[in-house]
């Protein structure tokens, strides 16, 4: 039996339920505070074991973050730059100031990136007009404005994301990661690509170690969307009109 009939001169049929997979979404919250100390001598490097196994993930959003000023005002934290080839993020490496290997952030910078091991999705040009050839090099771009960028009260200024009122940091996998228990997290700046180094946060702005100064802490607000093991329907009338979202014929 034919079942189609007109619609304003459309010819539509009964209306049929259409299945879509489903996700569901899980906001999680990295503090660089919570990070194993006793391996990850501050907080510009570090492992964090996530609360729980989250399974074929699709996609991760920063939904927002905290973090200390980048420069260091009159008073205060702020964040200092550190080279690989002066040691790992272990305590018996070379912090030391005087002899060059960690240099406070200089207030040039109106940004800086966050990496997440294996998670990267946003490509970046090389830095000294070189080949653009990194490729999935960092997950998310936090831009420092003058009044975050550094501090001259107390307390002092912070740097404040939210991806409501500045730019999308959000990154899709196909497919989709079957198992997601820890995250390595990263901050760096643009000229410490390549895994030649990264910043990190101290409470006076300068060395890690120098005369008992302890880490000023940063926090991540991540939404991961997991596959789920069903389908919702939705209803939809069929009609000569493909709909190329759901790779039927509807409206």
């Amino acid at each position: 039996m034919n079942r189609a009939f007109d619609h304003n001169g459309t010819t539509v049929s009964t209306s049929r339920p259409v299945k879509q997979l489903r996700t569901v979404k899980k906001t999680l919250l990295i503090d660089s505070a919570d990070r194993d100390t006793t391996k990850y001598y501050t907080n510009g490097d570090f492992v964090v074991y996530l609360p729980r196994n989250y399974q074929n993930v699709v996609s991760i959003r920063l939904k927002s973050a905290e973090f200390p000023p980048l420069t260091k005002g009159a008073s205060g934290a702020g964040a200092v730059g550190h080279s690989y080839v002066y040691g790992q993020n272990v305590s018996g490496s070379n912090w030391s100031v005087n002899t060059g290997t960690d240099v406070p952030v200089p207030a040039t910078n109106y940004y800086f990136l966050v990496e997440l091991e294996g998670l990267n999705k946003d490509d970046e040009t090389v830095a000294s007009a070189q080949r653009s050839t990194y490729v999935d090099n960092f997950f998310a771009k936090i831009p420092v404005n003058l009044v975050q960028q550094s501090s001259t009260a107390t307390p002092a200024y912070f740097i404040e994301y939210n991806d409501h009122t500045l730019e999308e940091n959000i990154s899709r996998y196909t497919p989709a990661i079957e198992n997601l228990d820890r995250i390595r997290v990263k901050c760096r700046l643009h000229s410490q690509q390549d895994k030649s180094g990264f910043i990190y946060w101290t409470s006076d702005g300068t060395y890690a170690g120098n005369g008992g100064n302890s880490s000023a802490n940063f926090a991540l607000t991540l939404e991961l969307e997991m596959l789920e093991n069903g389908f919702d329907d939705f209803s939809s009338f069929e009609t000569r009109i493909q709909n190329r979202e759901a790779g039927n014929y509807g409206c």
